[in-house]
């Protein structure tokens, strides 16, 4: 069966976002900690692998996000890969919210940064490098130690929603 679509110009940054929403991603929480113990946390749904050596993974943050700039202070952060079951936890790392720790467990991982216990899996990263792309910029990380767990399933954003996986077995 061939479903017939039109191009058209990704002029409208609507259109394009929708466009990208096809593409399902995993989702992450992005954290770490000031030089006086302040933690910070995001969502990001732009994660992935660059090198397996060195161990490199990058994600993206739109530019003039606070994160970006504790991040390059620092110079550590931690992914933590969602399970199924997740979806209020990306919501509230996503929000402008004040304290979005609050009432969530986490452990200090290796390089102090927050570590999320019930995660699939979690990198703990030093900064490598940071590029301005268009109206976000690009975070690469060296993985320095990483946990990962064979329970669970991941939770998945496609078309602007989040949506649990549920068949998948563990290997």
């Amino acid at each position: 069966m061939m479903i017939k679509t039109d191009w058209i110009t990704p002029e409208d940054p609507i259109d394009f976002r929708q466009a990208l929403g096809c593409f399902a991603t995993g989702i992450t929480i992005i954290t770490g900690v000031t030089q006086d113990g302040q933690r910070f946390g995001l969502t990001a749904s732009s994660f992935q692998s660059v090198s397996l050596t060195p161990p490199l993974i990058l994600y993206n943050v739109r530019k003039g996000a606070a994160s970006i700039d504790l991040v390059k202070s620092t110079g550590t952060f931690c992914v933590n890969v969602l399970r199924h079951e997740h979806a209020d936890l990306a919501k509230r790392f996503a929000a402008p919210v004040e304290d979005r720790f609050h009432g969530v467990e986490w452990s200090s991982g290796r390089l102090g940064c927050p570590v999320l216990p019930d995660a699939i899996a979690s990198f703990e990263c030093r900064l490598w490098a940071t590029h301005e792309c268009g109206d976000h910029e690009i975070v690469v990380g060296e993985v320095t130690a990483l946990k990962r767990t064979t329970e669970g399933n991941p939770l998945i954003y496609y078309r602007g929603q989040f949506h649990p996986i549920f068949s998948l077995s563990p290997r």
